[in-house]
Parts: structure tokens; sequence; C-alpha cells
């Protein structure tokens, strides 16, 4: 992927321990859904974010998760400037 900061080469056991018993699902969104999603945000919104940052809004816009009628959903942002126009 060319958003790297979601895909490190390791993680500490406490990381991998914490997310088991807190996460129940992951979706999986592509560079171009993140690409697609960071430029959305930046033309639509005026937020500049990385591709990682995109990822939420990615799986959203793209469908992969579909919120359930009167879920409450947050999607964190992160990152600075325009990487993610520059795919």
């Amino acid at each position: 992927t060319l958003a790297n900061t979601l895909a490190p080469r390791r993680t500490e056991p406490l990381n991998f321990e914490i997310i088991r018993h807190t996460v129940d699902s992951f979706v999986l969104v592509s560079d171009e859904a993140m690409t697609d999603a960071c430029r959305w945000l930046w033309f639509e919104l005026g937020i500049a974010a990385e591709l990682s940052g995109g990822a939420a809004i990615a799986a959203l816009m793209t469908g992969q998760y579909q919120p359930q009628p009167g879920e409450v959903v947050c999607a964190l942002i992160c990152g600075t400037g325009t990487a993610g126009l520059e795919h």
C-alpha cells in the first residue's frame, strides 16, 4: 500500500493485545479509494490528509463500511500537508 503507516513491519505486543480486545472487525480499502477520499476531503472540506488519514472516509465513501441505522460514526483524519493528493 502507499499508505505505509497502515502497514507497519511489526507491532508491539501491547498494541496487539489492545486491538485484540477492543476491535471487532477490519475493512480493507484500496490505495485508489484512499486517494479519492483525500481529494474529496481537500476539495470539498479544505482538509489536508495523508493517505492513511483518508482510510476511514474511503471505507464510508466506497460502502466498505455501512453504518447501522442510528449508529454514530467518528472518522479520525490524520496527517498534514497534501501527501494524499500526490498519488
